[in-house]
């Protein structure tokens, strides 16, 4: 269920509607204020629109990055389910010429 939350970003209070709990949210305000934060004080010159516009390419890039990676995982998984279900064939395969040889184990 979706609750609204107040959270400080950059001296600006905003209403965020999340579904997500209160911790969760407030965890996220405070890694966006933090960072935003770390840019406005060792850049003199950098506004609180351009650290948030910096946070903004930063943190989508981070999430690109991660699809990507999780693209390729799924891949990987994919490949060796494949793989797994030709050795069960296989292993189904060995197990029924053994018994029709008459071993067993």
């Amino acid at each position: 269920m979706k609750e609204k939350f107040y959270v400080d970003i950059g001296g600006i209070r905003l209403g965020i509607v999340s579904e997500e709990g209160k911790e969760y949210v407030d965890y996220i305000a405070k890694t966006v204020n933090d960072k935003m934060n770390a840019m406005t004080s060792s850049q003199r010159n950098c506004s609180l629109v351009e650290a948030a516009i910096f946070c903004a390419m930063d943190f989508y890039s981070t999430l690109d990055n991660n699809d990507k990676k999780i693209k390729n995982l799924e891949a990987q998984v994919a490949l060796y389910q494949v793989n797994v279900n030709r050795l069960k064939r296989e292993n189904e395969e060995l197990l029924a010429k053994l018994r029709n040889n008459g071993k067993q184990f």
